[in-house]
């Protein structure tokens, strides 16, 4: 699965995004059981790892950055979100 958006980030402030899983017709009917990682890498090439917290019911799942957005670098980033789905 591949996606293209747009995110827009104030410098300075913490960082959280929380996303919603549609199951379909194939494929997991949750995330319980799926691994989930994001990083962020800013201009620079410099990489921020995020915290991903999947949800109780496995439908939604929140990336966070615990650390201060400050010294990322002004401009595009590239944000990965990479599943690692059971079997």
């Amino acid at each position: 699965m591949s996606c293209t958006n747009q995110v827009t980030v104030s410098q300075g402030n913490t960082f959280a995004c929380t996303f919603t899983w549609t199951p379909g017709a194939t494929g997991p009917a949750n995330l319980l059981t799926t691994t989930i990682t994001s990083t962020l890498e800013d201009r620079d090439f410099n990489e921020y790892a995020m915290t991903v917290t999947i949800a109780g019911d496995g439908l939604s799942f929140t990336v966070t950055y615990a650390g201060s957005t400050a010294s990322w670098a002004l401009g595009l980033a590239r944000w990965d979100i990479k599943f690692v789905f059971p079997g």
